[in-house]
């Protein structure tokens, strides 16, 4: 960080209120954005009133055509000298929902005890929204003039399918967008790549029958347990990959039945895989077409659809391309340490805005990824806080 670029950065640093940051995130945690059925409006209205205390127009744009309920997204943007070079700050808003029996805090209730806050969005990813709103807040109270644009998009449904980033794809485009940072948790280092995602739903059908007689019916449930008895252990090849590890394959999803004594006549499945370069959605395709005829050769009346529901490639940026650099220099400068290039088991909404437009990525965000979709789910107010500094610093190194 240049003389200039620090004096900058310390101008703002000195504005930060951490009662106001504690506060504001408790607030989004209190809006419960939980997916299904969503409702992220409540969270972009909560964004809105803080975006506007500092005098930032924040859009809210609203989706009506994705299933659910208060379904958008809300756009901010700051505009320097120049529309160019074009930062692209990314969050979702909504939440995978909490089950409160399973829970000793209200999951809802982002309350505070020591240095951590509780609730379901803390780490994944609410922690990361505020983070980079208080950032462009603090930007914009400093008076910092920027040599080009930042725009935060704070996406819905991210957790269901990625549609409120390829809303913001479909609505705004990817042209004008030259670099993109996504806040998601990465236990406070930088990620640079993250696994593919492969979701694949079955149906198997058969024919129905009283229970007593089960040579009268095809039942699609053993049927489809046959078939994962094979391919719960498929092989991905040996391929292993520096940051991301290996494949991974988990069935997530079973659904049978409609009585104990009726043999059921289909069955309905979901398998999510996770891979990494150099392994190939096609041939796992491939080959769960060749298990399916085998198994028909063995048994005629097998019969097993397959259909994919969610299809995108793994996602890595070059360490060297220079706004790569230049975000792990600023991780320097803030954290005080370096950051080795880590990768993420998880898919981003950069699956939607790489999709368009091929830019360098990196994610980095406060919390212990352990924790994602975990009961009793907490982020450090610490790391929350750096987290603000971080992208105070990375808008300034890059814009200025």
């Amino acid at each position: 960080m240049n003389p200039q670029h620090n004096g900058l950065y310390n101008q703002c640093i000195r504005l930060i209120d951490k009662g106001e940051a504690v506060s504001f995130l408790s607030e989004m945690i209190r809006a419960d954005s939980s997916d299904p059925p969503g409702n992220e409006k409540r969270v972009a209205l909560v964004d809105q009133k803080k975006f506007s205390e500092y005098g930032i127009d924040a859009q809210i744009e609203e989706l009506p055509q994705l299933e659910g309920e208060q379904r958008a997204n809300l756009i901010a943007r700051i505009e320097g000298t120049s529309p160019r070079p074009h930062l692209l700050y990314s969050a979702h808003s909504d939440v995978v929902p909490a089950t409160p029996m399973n829970w000793k805090h209200d999951p809802f209730g982002g309350t505070t005890e020591g240095d951590r806050m509780y609730g379901r969005g803390t780490v994944d990813m609410k922690s990361g929204s505020a983070a980079m709103i208080m950032a462009l807040c603090l930007l914009k109270k400093a008076g910092i003039k920027l040599n080009g644009t930042v725009t935060f998009a704070h996406t819905c449904s991210e957790e269901v399918c990625f549609h409120g980033s390829a809303a913001y794809v479909a609505m705004h485009g990817m042209d004008d967008v030259d670099a993109l940072a996504i806040s998601e948790p990465t236990n406070s280092t930088i990620y640079v790549a993250e696994r593919g995602g492969f979701w694949l739903k079955f149906i198997s059908y058969g024919k129905t029958a009283h229970g007593g007689l089960p040579q009268e019916g095809v039942n699609a449930l053993s049927h489809m347990l046959m078939f994962f008895e094979k391919f719960r252990h498929y092989d991905f090849g040996g391929v292993r990959h520096s940051l991301l590890g290996k494949s991974t394959l988990s069935i997530t999803t079973l659904h049978a039945g409609t009585n104990t004594n009726v043999i059921p006549e289909k069955c309905e499945a979901t398998v999510d895989i996770r891979t990494v370069p150099g392994v190939s959605h096609e041939k796992i395709l491939s080959d769960v077409h060749d298990i399916i005829a085998a198994l028909k050769k063995e048994e005629e009346s097998v019969r097993i659809e397959v259909e994919p529901i969610n299809d995108h490639p793994p996602l890595e940026s070059d360490t060297r391309d220079p706004f790569v650099s230049l975000a792990f220099e600023t991780y320097s400068r803030v954290y005080g340490k370096k950051s080795d290039p880590g990768g993420g088991y998880y898919m981003t909404d950069a699956v939607s805005f790489l999709g368009a437009k091929p830019i360098p990525m990196v994610i980095c965000g406060p919390g212990d990824t352990a924790l994602i979709h975990q009961p009793e789910e907490y982020v450090r107010i610490p790391e929350y806080m750096d987290c603000i500094k971080y992208y105070i610093a990375l808008a300034i190194n890059y814009l200025v």
